[in-house]
Formats: structure tokens, C-alpha cells, sequence
């Protein structure tokens, strides 16, 4: 298989087709998981201390996202069906209630933020939940995390 060297260079999609084309190709598990980690880091995850876009461990932090980002991603979660509708809904009425009461959320920017897709992870950065394929299975676990950190600001 042929891949351009500059999207190899440039991209981490291009990293991703070099694992997908390499991996099989790699005898012995301890190969594997090498380059696996090594994608990882070049992708921003696999590393505590942060990464890229407020990475951690390859999902993005949640910690630093305020109660109203928090409330519209639930928001987002629900309405594209990454969580069931009851207590996430319940939890991001109950934030809302505690931020400026029912109905006062569509003029916060960090709800809006939430409410088209966009996590706040700190320092003026935001991770984007939307998009497709291993995206989503990210965006499933990023929404479960977004579920327990409102838990938290209750």
C-alpha cells in the first residue's frame, strides 16, 4: 500500500493510516503496543500532564468546564443520542436552575459553546465533540464524563 509521505507528515490522520498500515505488519504484541503508545503521544494523548486541545490519557479533561458548558454539552449528548434523555436532562436542568434560574442559559456563551458541541478544557481551549467514526466512540465517553462532572457541580 502506497501512502503520501506528506500526509504522514502533516496530519494525524496521516499517523493514524501509518498504524493501521503498520500494526499488522509488526510481529509480537510488545511491537504493537510500542507503536500504539508512540501514535498516541503524537496525537497529544497517553500523557497526564495534558497534551493537546486539554488531552489526557487520549480524552480531553472536563474539570475545567464551567456549569453552563457543562449543561449545554449535556444538552448536546442528549439531543445526539451519546446519553439517554432522563438523568442527563435532569442534571442539566437542575445546573441550569442553580446558574440563573430556568430559561436565562441562551445568553451564556459557555452553554452555547456546549449546546453546538464545543467542550471548554482550559486555558481559552475547547475540544470538539462532533464528527464521525472512532470520533464517536470519543465523543460517547467524553459525554459520560461530562454526565459524572455535573454530578460534581451539584
Amino acid at each position: 500500500m502506497r501512502v503520501s509521505s506528506s500526509l504522514l507528515r502533516n496530519s494525524a490522520a496521516g499517523l493514524a493510516v501509518l498504524a493501521i498500515v503498520a500494526v499488522p505488519q509488526i510481529s509480537g504484541s510488545v511491537a504493537r503496543a510500542q507503536l500504539m503508545d508512540q501514535l498516541k503521544g503524537a496525537v497529544g494523548g497517553g500523557n497526564s500532564g495534558g497534551g493537546i486541545g486539554g488531552l489526557t490519557g487520549g480524552l480531553p479533561s472536563v474539570a475545567q468546564a464551567s456549569p453552563g458548558n457543562t449543561a449545554g454539552v449535556l444538552q448536546y449528548c442528549v439531543g445526539n443520542n451519546y446519553l439517554s434523555g432522563g438523568a442527563a436532562t435532569s442534571l442539566k436542568d437542575s445546573l441550569l436552575g442553580k446558574m440563573n434560574g430556568f430559561g436565562q442559559h441562551a445568553d451564556d456563551s459557555g452553554f452555547k459553546a456546549g449546546n453546538n458541541g464545543l467542550l471548554e478544557t482550559g486555558n481559552g481551549q475547547n475540544f470538539n465533540l462532533s464528527g464521525g467514526g472512532i470520533k464517536e466512540q470519543v465523543t460517547h465517553k467524553v459525554c459520560d464524563l461530562v454526565l459524572q462532572h455535573a454530578k460534581s457541580l451539584l
